[in-house]
């Protein structure tokens, strides 16, 4: 992984210990108490992580490192660890790795224990303060980070990982079975913090309220079933139309959490997969295909991309069908503990259902994703600069809003949204390294700062 991406991620994990602050104004002995639990249990995290890794590299051992000593002294000193030169970064790590070794020492040879979880409960008990939920989401994901950093995941880090999981929450994991790495983040929000999460999002406005309408409907339909009163029929599937890069899978993500809160599914987690991941080439395989998929995705959702090319437009019957047919099937089987969304663009999402039957009586919820607009992107942009520690001159800003408004206007039905972002940021990212990497000593300043020069010319850029 690039350096810029682990700040950016873990600079996103630190947010959720935020409230390490609040309590630091209320009560310094008490904040540095939970700051030490924190720390002694990410060092067991890493060191389980560690003893599961068959590809060592010194990637992982930077993650900790930036962790650990961002949790020590706060995520806006991070920046102060990229000022180190090389050799003052090495040596910072070899402390820090010695620090987390003597927690370990201090541990019994017995199985691991997380202590964080009793003690963060007992705090919100006594504060009417919901920490936990916040931390063991983020502890969790620290965990993650270090299993995904060489871009691999083997058999023993995902055990590594189900077992981090287990002792953070108390409860088994979920089945990775056939899930990328992320699937198993399966967080214990409350439905507050979920629609906080969804609402903080940009734009998409039509989104929020359709989904706030939903729970609203969803919530009577409870009311009314712990009453007694005739249920009125419930159908979770949707039908997420729109282009690439509008936010459809983090919107499906936070529908899963929704769902588990409002007690329509047990785990709430989600499953991704498209025409690859569950047709096959074969006679007889495509059915094994689509039940391994399902499977994994049983009581949480299933999110099918580009759903429409299961039955492209003019196609007879082939394995596709065969997959339409099987998941059908599974949906009915299992229409209490399954959810699927499937998405794609407008036009052909409307065929795809529209011409069979089965979709189009299972399906009846849309969701309309629109391209962002050039205000939008820019604020996109504005939010992964503040993620990675950067921040835009009003020259950068400026120029940046030109590019979007010239992106925008030339756009098509395959505009990239918030994925043309994110790869334009890195690009900006490229260009202020190559800018800066020759001055001595860098400054803080130097280091976070992105000027009109980083910016790529409009006419490279919409070419």
């Amino acid at each position: 992984m690039e350096i810029t991406s682990i700040i950016s991620e873990i600079g996103s994990i630190l947010k959720s210990f935020s409230w390490l602050e609040e309590l630091t104004a209320q009560n310094k002995e008490l904040s540095r108490t939970h700051k030490l639990v924190l720390l002694r249990d990410f060092s067991v995290i890493a060191d389980i992580c560690r003893k599961a890794d068959e590809n060592l590299d010194e990637t992982k051992d930077t993650i900790s490192s930036i962790f650990y000593f961002a949790l020590v002294l706060g995520s806006k000193r991070v920046t102060d660890w990229l000022r180190m030169t090389e050799s003052e970064k090495q040596e910072s790590i070899l402390v820090i790795k010695s620090n987390m070794e003597a927690f370990i020492k201090q541990l019994s040879e017995d199985e691991p224990v997380i202590l964080f979880p009793a003690a963060i409960k007992e705090l919100d008990r006594r504060s009417g303060t919901s920490y936990f939920d916040k931390t063991a989401h983020a502890m969790y994901s620290a965990a993650q980070l270090l299993a995904k950093a060489d871009g691999t995941m083997t058999e023993k880090e995902e055990q590594a990982l189900k077992q981090i999981y287990e002792l953070i929450y108390g409860e088994k994991a979920p089945d990775k079975s056939h899930q990328t790495w992320d699937t198993l983040s399966v967080t214990e929000e409350s439905l507050a913090q979920v629609m906080s999460n969804l609402n903080n999002l940009i734009g998409m406005n039509n989104i929020k309220k359709e989904v706030e309408t939903l729970i609203n409907f969803l919530k009577v339909q409870k009311l009314r079933e712990e009453k007694g009163m005739i249920k009125t029929p419930v159908s979770l599937h949707a039908v997420f139309c729109g282009p690439p890069g509008t936010g459809k899978t983090t919107v499906a993500r936070q529908l899963g959490k929704i769902y588990k809160n409002l007690g329509f599914l047990s785990k709430g987690h989600l499953v991704e997969t498209d025409r690859a991941g569950i047709v096959a080439g074969y006679v007889g395989q495509t059915a094994l295909k689509v039940d391994e998929i399902v499977n994994s995705a049983l009581d949480g959702v299933l999110f099918i991309d580009e759903a429409y090319t299961l039955k492209p437009e003019g196609s007879g019957s082939d394995y596709g069908q065969e997959a339409i047919d099987v998941l059908l099937k599974r949906m009915e089987d299992n229409r209490d503990r399954l959810v699927v969304i499937v998405a794609g663009y407008s036009d052909e999402m409307q065929r795809f259902i529209e011409a069979n039957p089965g979709l189009k009586s299972r399906f009846n919820r849309y969701f309309y994703f629109e391209h962002y607009n050039p205000a939008e992107l820019l604020a996109i942009s504005e939010k992964f600069c503040k993620d990675g520690d950067y921040i835009l001159t009003a020259g950068a800003k400026e120029k940046l809003k030109t590019v979007f408004d010239a992106l925008y206007a030339k756009k098509d039905r395959t505009f990239g949204n918030g994925r043309l972002v994110r790869n334009l940021f890195e690009k900006i990212i490229e260009r202020q390294c190559n800018r800066i990497a020759h001055i001595a000593p860098p400054t803080h300043e130097i280091l976070t700062t992105i000027t009109d020069d980083d910016i790529p010319e409009i006419n490279k850029i919409v070419s």
